[in-house]
């Protein structure tokens, strides 16, 4: 099951070539937090050390990100335990 966070806190930051550019990281790096972990992805969540860097790079350009983008909406979209 590959979550919807990272793509919602793309999408709110302008799509993943924005993000790449946010962080000088490459596109592919961008697009692999939305893939399942079987492929080489993160499940739909954004790591942890991006998280803030994200939310500081949001806040300099001003949009409003906070701590609860990156947690799971709905039951749906939160991790299985």
């Amino acid at each position: 099951m590959v979550h919807m966070v990272a793509q919602r806190v793309i999408k709110k930051l302008g799509g993943p070539r924005r993000v790449a550019d946010m962080l000088a990281m490459s596109t592919q790096a961008i697009y692999k937090w939305t893939w399942p972990t079987e492929k080489g992805g993160t499940g739909g969540f954004i790591p942890t050390r991006r998280q803030i860097e994200l939310m500081v790079a949001a806040k300099q350009r001003g949009i409003i990100l906070t701590k609860d983008d990156f947690f799971p909406k709905d039951a749906d979209d939160a991790p299985e335990v």
